[in-house]
């Protein structure tokens, strides 16, 4: 194994990377929502309130490198949310809030990528 990544040595503007990240993006918004619920659940402890601001931080960067602005733009709004809930500065987040953030990425998710 090299421990090159799964992108390496591809072009990132190519038309079948942004393919490959639109198709894969319902998983990661389920994967989301999943964290969310499981955050919920368990009363909001430090580590799925870091688990969710991770996989919002993931996949805001993400959307910037395949193309989708707006999915990037909608996931960073969720991490900057969670960042302080994230750090234990601040208290669980209004579920009202977190599911109109989540409602955003999903729109966003639908909008044509960037150079496609």
């Amino acid at each position: 194994m090299t421990g090159a990544s799964p992108g390496e040595g591809l072009d990132l503007d190519s038309t079948s990377l942004r393919d490959y990240f639109a198709a894969r993006l319902p998983d990661r918004l389920r994967e989301i929502a999943a964290a969310w619920e499981s955050a919920r659940a368990a009363g909001w402890t430090a580590e799925t309130a870091r688990t969710l601001h991770r996989l919002a931080h993931s996949l805001a960067g993400a959307g910037a490198t395949f193309g989708f602005p707006a999915v990037s733009s909608a996931a960073r709004r969720l991490e900057t949310h969670l960042k302080p809930v994230a750090q234990g500065t601040a208290p669980a987040p209004d579920d009202a809030t977190v599911a109109e953030l989540l409602a955003g990425i999903r729109l966003a998710g639908q909008a044509p990528p960037d150079g496609g």
